[in-house]
């Protein structure tokens, strides 16, 4: 493989970091983190074991906090 074949394959819009807060499942004690949905308004995501859901809308004051309890 070329340099410039390497160089563009960690470039474009994979590359960006995804906005994500982290999540305590208490249905089955762990942690994971959810992830910003496409449309940018909520935060969306799952229980890695139970498939549990949740949505954290996002508010025009916002949040300080960046770690939440799902129960």
């Amino acid at each position: 493989m070329n340099e410039k074949k390497k160089n563009n394959r960690n470039s474009g819009p994979a590359n960006q970091k995804m906005p994500f807060i982290g999540v305590y499942w208490e249905c089955c004690k762990i942690y994971s983190r959810i992830y910003l949905n496409k449309k940018g308004t909520a935060y969306v995501g799952w229980c890695p074991r139970c498939a549990k859901r949740v949505q954290l809308n996002l508010s025009p004051i916002g949040s300080k906090s960046r770690f939440f309890t799902v129960s």
